[in-house]
């Protein structure tokens, strides 16, 4: 569901190229079980539909209610072009920490909706969970867009710091734009 979500079969080309040997889903599930051990602010959520049973969208949000920890070593996971992936992914870490340094603040770091069930409100109430909790906390909570994924920020409260602009051309793509978002909490 990871790299299906991803509206952007270009962007999914350059970063997830693949090969995606059979072994390489469970290696990347095990990959987040770790990361999960390892890190006490990463909450993993996911929503189920209610006939089939099949998770459809799944996220992952952070809570620094302190300070937020030193950023550890980018991983992607099987199938990555990982060259493509720190062009992609290394500057957008670098403005979460020029926009918020150490401050304490909520981050949604994934939100991946299956294709199959997009418009249905999972992702909606994914986002939800974590704005409820940043309003609970009184912090504010920031995040990265991709153009498939801003109205939705937007309908919940997010509102744009910046544009990012990645240049994606050594790999045959385009200057690719990704929306810095945050949201201020709202008081209870």
């Amino acid at each position: 569901m990871e790299v299906a979500a991803y509206q952007d079969k270009t962007l999914n080309r350059i970063l997830a190229p693949g090969p995606f040997p059979p072994e390489s889903r469970q290696q990347r599930i095990d990959q987040l079980i770790e990361l999960r051990k390892k890190d006490p602010t990463s909450h993993y959520l996911k929503a189920i539909d209610a006939e089939s049973g099949q998770m459809i969208a799944f996220a992952k949000w952070h809570i620094y209610e302190t300070a937020a920890t030193s950023s550890r070593p980018l991983n992607f996971g099987p199938g990555r072009n990982v060259d493509a992936c720190m062009a992609f992914f290394g500057p957008l870490v670098e403005k979460k920490k020029q926009l918020l340094g150490e401050s304490p603040h909520l981050y949604l770091h994934m939100l991946h909706t299956d294709p199959a069930f997009q418009g249905r409100g999972a992702g909606r109430l994914l986002v939800q969970w974590g704005t409820h909790r940043a309003d609970e906390l009184s912090l504010p909570a920031y995040l990265e867009s991709s153009p498939a994924g801003h109205h939705l920020y937007e309908k919940q409260g997010f509102k744009d710091v910046e544009t990012l602009q990645i240049d994606l051309s050594p790999w045959d793509g385009p200057l690719y734009e990704h929306a810095l978002m945050i949201r201020n909490p709202v008081e209870q």
